[in-house]
């Protein structure tokens, strides 16, 4: 039996983003902080050192010497790997909470890490085929991103393939696109807001830009990787009429 309104509840959503947080804080915004907002600071640090130097000659030898390029490239790999898996960790982490689970870090990374390869092959169907579609019209690629938005909570959570959690995501996102949209408005909006916070600190100095940039990338951070697994259990929850039961079952 579906849920009456048959389709995304944005409020309900937004109260479980907020109160998955606010109940594991040090899981949430810790982990924000160390993947997310941290390398970020440090990239700018390092970028606002390397740009200090007054010779563009020198500057621009530094930057195109292969060591700066192998070490760009493995800070990027890093990077990506450790986001993979903050995803994939706070899908779990979020799953378990909004159903009266004990959340364990430890146990949360663990089944994030088994999940590592099959959400990178996940990751590149779905950038491939929404690229595919924004060459076409562009309105398919952003049709293919909404059905798919899901895909990697459904690969965690009910253990499927690349093929089968897209199609699962597109079943569960049907009837809802609008209203993740409107989301996604709403998150952008608080985004903004958030960015706000740093105008009274630009003339303050670089550090104090870094230090109110850290806070709003946490922020930021584990508000994103927490609503899509909050959007996910909200659709589920629509499309099996408020029965958590099956839920209930995924990280047992």
């Amino acid at each position: 039996m579906a849920d009456a309104a048959e389709h995304l509840d944005i409020g309900r959503v937004l109260n479980n983003t907020f109160g998955v947080i606010m109940r594991n804080p040090l899981i949430f915004l810790g982990l924000s902080f160390l993947i997310v907002a941290l390398p970020q600071a440090l990239v700018q640090l390092a970028t606002g050192a390397a740009t200090a130097s007054s010779d563009p000659d020198a500057m621009m030898a530094m930057f195109s010497s292969p060591s700066m390029i192998a070490a760009s490239a493995g800070g990027w790999l890093l990077v990506m790997i450790l986001s993979i898996l903050l995803q994939a960790t706070f899908i779990i982490a979020t799953v378990k909470d909004l159903n009266g689970q004990p959340v364990s870090l430890a146990d949360c990374i663990a089944q994030a890490i088994g999940k590592f390869l099959p959400l990178i092959g996940l990751g590149i169907v779905m950038t491939l085929g929404i690229m595919a579609g924004m060459i076409l019209l562009i309105i398919p690629g952003l049709i293919l991103a909404l059905m798919w938005i899901v895909a990697s909570p459904v690969m965690m959570a009910e253990d499927k393939g690349i093929i089968d959690s897209l199609k699962r995501s597109a079943e569960l996102t049907k009837g809802s696109k609008r209203w993740i949209v409107l989301l996604f408005v709403v998150y952008i909006i608080l985004s903004m807001i958030l960015g706000m916070l740093m105008i009274p600190f630009v003339f303050a100095g670089p550090i104090a830009i870094m230090l109110v940039g850290l806070v709003i990338n946490t922020l930021t951070g584990a508000i994103q990787g927490t609503g899509i697994a909050a959007i996910y259990v909200d659709l589920r929850i629509v499309k099996e009429g408020g029965n958590s039961d099956a839920l209930s079952d995924i990280f047992a």
